[in-house]
């Protein structure tokens, strides 16, 4: 293997070793729905189609864990 391709190898475990920390990083219970906002100004979807035109941040993830926000049950987590 010839040093442009160990470098370029490096670069790309690297970004990817970066974005799986960012991922689990997001992936957190809130203590309440002022704590959210704080991370998601607006809440959290499930799903695009649950956000629609709320402005709300769609992470599948974070909505699951903090699935006990949703007090209406309409797939946003403590939506403004």
């Amino acid at each position: 293997m010839n040093k442009p391709t160990k470098i370029f190898l490096v670069v790309i475990l690297t970004l990817g070793a970066s974005a799986g920390s960012v991922d689990a990083k997001a992936s957190i219970v809130f203590k309440n729905c002022t704590e959210l906002r704080k991370v998601f100004p607006k809440g959290v979807a499930k799903s695009a189609k649950a956000a629609g035109a709320t402005g709300a941040k769609v992470n599948s993830k974070v909505y699951l864990e903090n699935i006990k926000s949703d007090g209406d049950k309409d797939g946003i987590a403590c939506e403004k």
